[in-house]
């Protein structure tokens, strides 16, 4: 791990204010080993009435319970399950709908849960599974949530979309276009192979920092008082990059960020007061650890607005496409 991803000092965790009153989605947070959960448990620790996203309700269930019973002090309403698989755009859309009926508001959002590299599959729709649970779920998802983090940030400004990415983004091709549905599906030079299933993965990245600064554009055309920031966790000993990395690779994870350390920049993205005072610094923009704007380290795809805009088109689109089925 380089020293470049390390903010120095490490972000002081009582630097992030109370959040009483405040309601937070993070999804993919079930698990006490990732670092999902940790976000999870900070944000509940200052206050915030936080929704864990898992796939299934004893996932999401389990991590109430954990962390209740870690916390007694957190009030048990402040923890509440919210099942959704992000693979399952109808699911999703149908989740996401219902929560902004039913919710009074909601500040902030961490759209945390993906899938690791992995050999090209394809969902029963012909779209990658990858691309599908790491972009289009999260884009739809907060897409259909707009409307009540819109009303939010009217009474409360300073509402946050967090998207986690990776620096594996790097790994396309320069002059990539997100022209068509198929292009979700590119295979960068393979299906199976190690190589390619990184660059895969780092196409999905590519596209969550895409939609993060064309999140932002949007919001700053309507007058939004809204934040939309993309980061990159580090590198982190998680249980997915133990699976990926295999038994007999374990070694590439030495001295590899805690899942906590890895919670930490999201933290600071969806928390820290610095982050709505400098707006302009932040809107927008790519986070490396432990929440420094790092915008030099995006490739060229990852700053071409056109390719944002055409991205959202693209992705709006696919989406449609299966909704009407």
């Amino acid at each position: 791990m380089s020293s470049r991803e390390i903010r120095s000092p490490e972000l002081d965790l009582s630097t992030i204010p109370d959040l009483s009153g405040k309601v937070a989605i993070v999804t993919g947070a079930y698990d006490p080993n990732s670092i999902g959960y940790n976000v999870v448990e900070q944000l509940a620790l200052k206050g915030a009435k936080v929704f864990i996203g898992a796939r299934s309700l004893e996932k999401a269930g389990g991590a109430v319970s954990a962390l209740q019973k870690a916390h007694p002090s957190i009030p048990a309403e402040n923890l509440q399950p919210l099942v959704t698989d992000l693979n399952d755009l109808k699911q999703v859309q149908s989740v996401a709908q219902s929560f902004a009926k039913e919710q009074p508001r909601l500040d902030i959002v961490v759209n945390n849960a993906g899938l690791l590299a992995r050999p090209l599959d394809k969902n029963e729709h012909g779209i990658s599974v990858s691309f599908n649970t790491n972009h289009l779920g999260p884009f739809l998802f907060t897409l259909e949530l707009l409307p009540l983090l819109k009303k939010t940030a009217a009474s409360n400004p300073g509402v946050r979309i967090v998207n986690l990415s990776s620096t594996t983004h790097v790994l396309v091709p320069s002059g990539f276009k997100f022209d068509t549905v198929e292009s979700f599906n590119a295979e960068l030079g393979g299906t199976e192979d190690f190589n390619s299933n990184l660059a895969r993965y780092g196409l999905s990245k590519l596209a969550n920092i895409l939609f993060t600064k064309e999140l932002q554009k949007r919001f700053d055309a309507e007058g939004v008082p809204a934040v939309a920031i993309s980061l990159h966790p580090g590198g982190v000993r998680t249980p997915g990059s133990i699976n990926f990395v295999g038994p007999a690779n374990l070694a590439m994870l030495d001295g590899a960020m805690t899942p906590l350390q890895g919670a930490l920049t999201p933290i600071f993205a969806a928390a820290s007061p610095e982050v709505w005072v400098k707006k302009s610094e932040y809107g927008g923009k790519h986070l490396m650890p432990y929440g420094v704007v790092s915008e030099d380290v995006l490739s060229e795809n990852a700053k071409d607005e056109a390719l944002a805009s055409t991205l959202w088109a693209t992705s709006e689109k696919a989406i449609a496409d299966v909704l009407a089925k």
